[in-house]
Parts: C-alpha cells; sequence; structure tokens
C-alpha cells in the first residue's frame, strides 16, 4: 500500500535540497495540514484525481504540493516534484511540451549536416510530461489555475483525466498520432484564488477542498478562540524557524503571540465591517510578526509595542491607500 500523507515532515522547518539531494542554505518553512485536507489528498489519490485547493491568500494552497512531496521523499524530493506556475497567458501545451521550431529550420537550412537530428531533439518537456515521465509517482503543481484563459482548463480534461498528451510534431505519415503515456499517475494539486468560475467538466474531474483557517475539531471551542489558536498554531511553528539564526531561545511568548494574533482578528474584524478594499491575510500577519520579533531582539520593548493602542507597523498590514489613510491610527 502506497505511503498516506500523515501532514507529519513540516511540523517545523526543515532543511531544503536541491536536486541531487545536496542540503541547501535556506529551510523549508512549517507546513500544518487540517485533517480535511489530509482526508482530501488521500480522496485524491484513491480516485486518482487532482485535487483542487481554495482559500484565502496565505493559507497554504500553494505549499501543500510541496508538503507532500517532502514528505513522501525527503531529501530527494525535487526530483519528484514540479511546478506549474500559470500566468494570464499561459497555453495549456505549455506544461507538456515546445517544440523548438528555430532549431529545426536551421538545423535543415546546414548543408553541412549531413544527418538532421531526429525530431525529438527539438522537443522540450515542461513540467506536467516531466511528471508523467517519472520513475515514480511524481508531485505536480499547477498555481493559481483561474489566471489563464477560461477554456485552459478544459484543455487539460485528457491530460487530467487519462494521464497521456499528443505530440503532433512527432507524428508520422501512415502512423497513429505519437501518444505520451503517464508511467506512474502523479499526484495534482491545483490552486484557485477564485478570480474566475472554473468550468464543470473541469470540476467533475477533481477532487475539491477549501483551506478554512477557521475549521477545528474541536467543537466545544467557540469560532473566535479557534480563529486564534488556528494562527497561532501557525505563527508558533513559523516563528521557531525564522529564530534559528537570532539570539538563541528568544522566542515571543504564548501570550505575546495571542495578544498579537488577537489585534489582527480584530483589525481584520473591523476592516470587514467597514468595507475596506484588501483585508490583511494570514501572509501578512506572519510578516507582521517577524518584524515586531526582529524589533523585540534589536532592543525593543515588546510591551511598550503592544500596549499602543494604535496598531504597530501598519504599513505590513495596510496595503491601499484608503484603507492605511483610515485604519492606520485604529486603536485595537
Amino acid at each position: 500500500m502506497e505511503k498516506l500523507y500523515a501532514g507529519k515532515a513540516l511540523l517545523k522547518a526543515q532543511p531544503d535540497y536541491d536536486e541531487n539531494g545536496e542540503e541547501l542554505s535556506v529551510k523549508i518553512p512549517p507546513y500544518l495540514p487540517s485533517e480535511s485536507l489530509k482526508k482530501a489528498v488521500e480522496y485524491a489519490r484513491l480516485l486518482n484525481r487532482p485535487l483542487l485547493i481554495r482559500g484565502e491568500p496565505g493559507s497554504g494552497k500553494t505549499r501543500l504540493a510541496q508538503a507532500i512531496a517532502f514528505e513522501l521523499y525527503g531529501k530527494e524530493y525535487r526530483k519528484y516534484f514540479f511546478e506549474w506556475y500559470v500566468k494570464s497567458t499561459t497555453k495549456a501545451t505549455e506544461g507538456l511540451y515546445t517544440y523548438d521550431y528555430l532549431a529545426n529550420l536551421r538545423d535543415s537550412q546546414n548543408k553541412s549536416n549531413e544527418q538532421l537530428p531526429e525530431k525529438e531533439e527539438y522537443v522540450v518537456y515542461g513540467p506536467m510530461a516531466k511528471a508523467f515521465q517519472s520513475q515514480k509517482q511524481a508531485i505536480l503543481l499547477i498555481d493559481e489555475i483561474d489566471k489563464a484563459d477560461i477554456d485552459f482548463p478544459n484543455d487539460l480534461l485528457l491530460e487530467l483525466d487519462q494521464k497521456r498528451f499528443f505530440i503532433k510534431e512527432l507524428n508520422k505519415k501512415g502512423e497513429l498520432p505519437h501518444e505520451e503515456k503517464a508511467k506512474n499517475s502523479p499526484i495534482v494539486i491545483i490552486t484557485s484564488n477564485d478570480e474566475k468560475e472554473l468550468p464543470n467538466a473541469f470540476l467533475r474531474r477533481c477532487v475539491f477542498h477549501y483551506i478554512d483557517l477557521d475549521e477545528s475539531d474541536d467543537l466545544d471551542n467557540s469560532k473566535e478562540n479557534i480563529r486564534i489558536s488556528r494562527r497561532m498554531e501557525i505563527v508558533k511553528a513559523h516563528i521557531a524557524s525564522f529564530s534559528e539564526n537570532s539570539k538563541q531561545g528568544e522566542l515571543l511568548s504564548d501570550e505575546v503571540i495571542k495578544d498579537i494574533v488577537s489585534r489582527f482578528i480584530s483589525l481584520v474584524n473591523e476592516m470587514k465591517a467597514n468595507n475596506a478594499i484588501k483585508k490583511p491575510d494570514t501572509s501578512e500577519l506572519l510578516d507582521w510578526v517577524r518584524i515586531i520579533h526582529y524589533f523585540w531582539l534589536s532592543g525593543s520593548d515588546i510591551k511598550e509595542i503592544l500596549l499602543k493602542k494604535e496598531i504597530p507597523y501598519p504599513e505590513i498590514l495596510l496595503k491601499n491607500l484608503e484603507d492605511f489613510s483610515r485604519f492606520s491610527k485604529l486603536e485595537l
């Protein structure tokens, strides 16, 4: 039986590695998946379907694929981890392959070549094709699929459903179209920011999960306590990782972290109630904590910072001029 994704490999920051398994100077930040997210990963694997992930910015959508790959393959994970970052101009074929027509033309016009290279040599495979070619089950990230043209998801139905694709440039007269099939069906993680609705034909082929940072298995806890405790858990994991190069043992206390998170949530609630243009998300919370932590280590009085009624370091949280004018002096 295949190894299940338990979500335990990145409970704290781990060394990162290159494709040769050599340790890098950077670390992989912690990743703390919920029980429902871990189950969704297994449902997708059992059904051999892509897992479509949605959630607020900073909730960990993009990092899920790396976390799965690292848990399954450890320091060799980059051999089996492929990333496809979608842009507004991205075409579906780019994730499969591109054909170097210019090199092909140049070689064909070079009369000094007695024999031209095989056409296969002009094919440059993309991340999806490389995931299909992997000798072990690969993990493929297709990030922000909703950024592309509305037809983009439907252009990948064959590839996502049947794990095969065609290369028309390699077709030979009198033979069937040249087809490439996956050696091992990859785990496909697709993220979306809800910028546009995705086609129903595409959605039917996916397992869906929404990352909800307010989710909890504790039914006795209030929603507000859940919001605070979940974000505290994320902050504590990250603060431990970026503190490793700081003064040894000097971490923010649980009391201070709770105060920071509570003020953050109060700000978000206030902005939501007053129709702010852009509310801060989890990634900005982590940046805010990092700045507070840095100045604390530099000698600032943490209590003095947090006792101020106005938001400390509002530039980290408020990214719109109107929001900054309205909320930077807000007393929380």
